[in-house]
């Protein structure tokens, strides 16, 4: 029985680093991204990582992060709306989960048809560390060299090159599951109609 590790969000000796975040479009981040590799507290495990971006006819945005492990399909979703960064001119990605938690990300870098970078960071209650998530997201399920340079540059460009990040082997293999799939309840956030009908556009 294969197993796999959960993946964690990552501590820095430090608060948060100073971030400016990229302006967006959600009409163009709209459409299927896969993961190439994280560093987040979500209990996100197996071999294939994928975020679908929905952006609807009436400018809202909806969300839903699968992953595949064992021929099983398990998944977060929620909403997106974009706000205004108090201290940049950038945009920040405030994702609202169906359980009503949330979380806000800046992109480090994107380019909508190739890649993207997502950072989320909080200062600790001790005033001396904070901690973090890195998403690397491609729009293929094979990263190309130079946009695997630019994933690499993005974050090292604030010094978080050695982040403990979770690697998927996104390939057409692993990302396809058999009529015989089912979804985990466990990990279901949302359960709507509509959430499940966004969900199997993944697929």
């Amino acid at each position: 029985m294969l197993t796999f590790p959960f993946v964690s969000s990552a501590v820095l000796n430090g608060t948060c680093p100073f971030v400016t975040p990229r302006e967006l479009d959600l009409k163009e981040l709209d459409g299927k991204w896969y993961v190439a590799a994280v560093v987040s507290d979500m209990k996100i495990q197996g071999d294939c990582a994928m975020i679908l971006f929905n952006h609807k006819s009436d400018n809202t945005t909806d969300v839903s992060i699968s992953w595949i492990s064992n021929n099983t399909i398990s998944y977060y979703n929620g909403s997106v709306e974009l706000t205004v960064d108090s201290n940049t001119t950038g945009d920040l990605l405030m994702v609202t989960y169906t359980d009503q938690s949330t979380e806000t990300f800046s992109f480090l870098d994107v380019e909508y048809e190739h890649y993207a970078v997502l950072f989320a960071c909080y200062n600790n209650e001790d005033g001396t560390s904070s901690t973090y998530e890195l998403w690397k997201l491609t729009r293929t399920p094979h990263i190309k060299d130079d946009d695997a340079l630019k994933l690499d540059r993005a974050v090292a460009n604030y010094s978080l090159q050695d982040s403990p990040f979770i690697h998927f082997n996104n390939t057409e293999n692993t990302c396809k599951v058999s009529g015989g799939t089912f979804l985990n309840p466990s990990s279901l956030i949302m359960t709507s109609a509509a959430a499940i009908t966004l969900f199997r556009r993944l697929y």
